[in-house]
């Protein structure tokens, strides 16, 4: 595998560089830099993750990189259409936290790969349930920092508040980062990437989701 980077990641998450890292590629991480906006007062939760993930990807293609692979992504938690982004003060995080406790929401997930004059887009959809957690835990929780870098102020991930307790749909969708759509979306803009050997899918996947079967099917 040579030096240059054959795919950009146009985001600051974590979590996004933590499964991209599962792609056998050599990956650059380059946050985008943009300011995101509000969403629109009609504009549906769909129509804006797939927006601001083109803008993020628009911004780091524009900033020297219009030649290599780019992949911008966004999330957000979507209850009664109300859209959740990450939380900027203990207020926000306690809001949220208390409207999405013993409740289902849907998390969204818009991803954007662009390649040279080729971009493909996507949104992914997953269905979660929060468990009814007490008032201390979810204050432990807002003290801890965690909420403040997540959509909607949880991470599905987190072991100890183990805030969800189901889930129907793409378990890395709802942790930031839809590993199959991306797949797909790359395979769309003429880039056929594969999983690094030793990478195994989260236990939270779905059985048929399409990166577990590729991967128990390749490397069992």
């Amino acid at each position: 595998m040579g030096s240059e980077p054959i795919i950009v990641l146009a985001s600051g998450s974590q979590r996004r560089r933590d499964i991209i890292g599962a792609l056998d590629v050599s990956v650059e991480i380059v946050p985008s830099g943009i300011e995101e906006r509000s969403p629109g007062l009609t504009e549906r939760p769909e129509e804006y993750v797939a927006s601001i993930a083109a803008d993020k990807a628009d911004a780091v293609s524009a900033n020297g990189h219009s030649g290599t692979l780019v992949i911008g992504a966004d999330t957000s938690v979507v209850l009664d259409e109300r859209i959740f982004g990450k939380p900027e003060n203990d207020i926000e995080a306690r809001v949220m936290l208390t409207a999405l406790r013993g409740r289902s929401h849907r998390v969204v997930t818009g991803v954007t790969a662009m390649h040279n004059d080729t971009s493909a887009s996507s949104v992914t959809s997953s269905e979660v349930t929060v468990r009814e957690y007490s008032d201390g835990e979810m204050e432990a929780y807002i003290e801890s920092g965690e909420p403040f870098d997540k959509a909607g102020g949880y991470a599905i991930q987190d072991e100890w508040f183990a805030p969800v307790s189901a889930i129907s749909g793409c378990y890395l969708n709802v942790v930031g980062f839809p590993l199959c759509e991306v797949i797909r979306l790359l395979s769309d803009v003429g880039v056929d990437v594969r999983l690094k050997p030793q990478w195994r899918p989260p236990e939270r996947c779905p059985t048929d989701c399409p990166v577990r079967v590729v991967s128990e099917a390749t490397f069992s």
